[in-house]
């Protein structure tokens, strides 16, 4: 039991320290991506300056009141623009629609952390705290790539429906008559904005139907908060989709650069994330699709696991698990991870990591996390449903019914065999880019 509560608090601190002095991309280069508790070259210490105590001696609940401070004044003025927003959770009410109330808070909030601690506020470090987050590994080439390609992505979509129109004529869902505004609603963003409107729905009576609880929860409730924030109308929520997704690839693009500059160099890591956001599926990480959030977290959860920072690991991977269907998945790979170090080098391929398993409590939670989150949404689907699994059984309104790998692979093998290479690769395109990667990747790291 002793064991269980120093391991837990242990892995309370690795998960709040990291946030509380920005170190989520220290490596062993003698490069902290989150100096934050330094003074860089050429950036003066205003908290030294100014004669208040030193950042390194501020305590961290300090630094996070000043923060939630803001972050309260900061909603405050969305508020004021948006008018705010209210919900209803059963019989309890919660209306946030004057912003007069959280300034009020956030002034109270204020006067109570500088009588416990009259330290230098947050916002006078800010500036400096945020010059060090630029100048963090994966910052600036992840910011490049980001403005160099998504604007593309929407430039060439709107130019196609104005310039090309639409297949056989046949209008998509339509959010205004705002192209531009209309550009999110494709596809299956269509029943994601649905779940962000109205939440989950099922039909015993129509099993066999497409129903929308085969989508996971994450990314439309993370939406629906946003979108809460932008003002909680239909175009709030559209555009708030599509503020999420870049949002989230640009996290998982700092995340990519770093997992890259741990196995080749900086050259290389900066060339994975363009051929990343250009590869032509990546529209799909500038679309109201969960993508995005899912790269982040499957990122996030593979960087923190090999810097033995197991609990924020264990934190992106339940994302993971409750963000796709196939999200749980990741804990394989994770698992692998975890004993790789006890394997035989040809079973893990390439060199073996010399640093010892991960504590057993740290590990499990970590490896398990994604199964979590798919456990979570499975119970919650069971109470509206009363199938936990009809989230699986519910793709068969969109044809797909699981055979096995085995019925996969013949069936591929046949079509081949029939058609040849050539007429197999135009007739099914998509097929032959997703397996293009596989093969230059595999090659990349013999």
């Amino acid at each position: 039991m002793r064991l269980f509560a120093c391991e837990f608090g242990e892995g309370v601190l690795d998960i709040v320290q990291p946030f509380l002095r920005h170190e989520f991309f220290e490596d062993d280069r003698g490069i902290v991506a989150a100096e934050s508790e330094c003074v860089q070259e050429g950036v003066p210490n205003l908290a030294v300056l100014d004669g208040t105590s030193d950042p390194i001696q501020t305590a961290g609940w300090v630094r996070f009141l000043d923060l939630l401070c803001l972050l309260i004044v900061l909603a405050a003025m969305v508020v004021a623009m948006s008018g705010g927003f209210r919900l209803h959770f059963g019989d309890v009410r919660l209306a946030v629609t004057s912003p007069y109330r959280l300034l009020a808070v956030a002034l109270a909030l204020g006067l109570v952390r500088h009588w416990a601690a009259p330290s230098a506020p947050v916002y006078r470090d800010l500036p400096r705290r945020l010059r060090t987050w630029w100048q963090a590994p994966g910052v600036k080439p992840s910011a490049a790539v980001l403005v160099g390609t998504r604007p593309a992505v929407l430039i060439v979509g709107y130019l196609a429906v104005i310039m090309i129109g639409y297949p056989d004529g046949r209008v998509p869902q339509r959010l205004s008559q705002n192209e531009l505004v209309n550009l999110p609603s494709r596809w299956d963003a269509g029943w994601y904005l649905g779940i962000v409107l109205s939440g989950y729905e099922f039909d015993s009576r129509h099993v066999d139907r497409q129903q929308n609880i085969v989508f996971f929860p994450a990314y439309p409730l993370i939406v629906r908060g946003v979108g809460r924030l932008l003002g909680g109308g239909t175009a709030s929520y559209s555009g708030a989709g599509v503020l999420v997704s870049l949002m989230a690839f640009f996290g998982a693009l700092i995340y990519l650069f770093n997992l890259a500059r741990d196995m080749l160099d900086d050259d290389h890591a900066v060339a994975a994330l363009w051929l990343l956001a250009a590869y032509p599926f990546a529209l799909f990480y500038s679309a109201y699709y969960t993508e995005s959030l899912y790269l982040l977290g499957v990122a996030g959860a593979f960087l923190h696991f090999t810097r033995r920072q197991y609990w924020i690991a264990a934190l992106w991977g339940l994302l993971v698990g409750l963000t796709r269907p196939n999200g749980f998945f990741l804990s394989a790979p994770l698992a692998v991870l975890a004993v790789a170090s006890l394997l035989p080098r040809a079973v893990v391929g390439g060199s073996r990591p010399d640093q010892p398993p991960p504590p057993w409590l740290a590990g499990a939670v970590a490896v398990a996390a994604p199964i979590i989150g798919m456990l979570v949404y499975s119970i919650y689907v069971g109470g509206l449903t009363g199938n936990p699994l009809a989230w699986v059984t519910g793709q068969i309104g969109w044809g797909r019914k699981y055979q096995g790998l085995a019925a996969l692979a013949v069936d591929r093998y046949d079509l081949v065999s029939r058609l040849g290479v050539e007429k197999y690769v135009t007739s099914a395109p998509t097929e032959a880019l997703n397996a293009l990667p596989t093969s230059q990747m595999k090659g990349l790291l013999r």
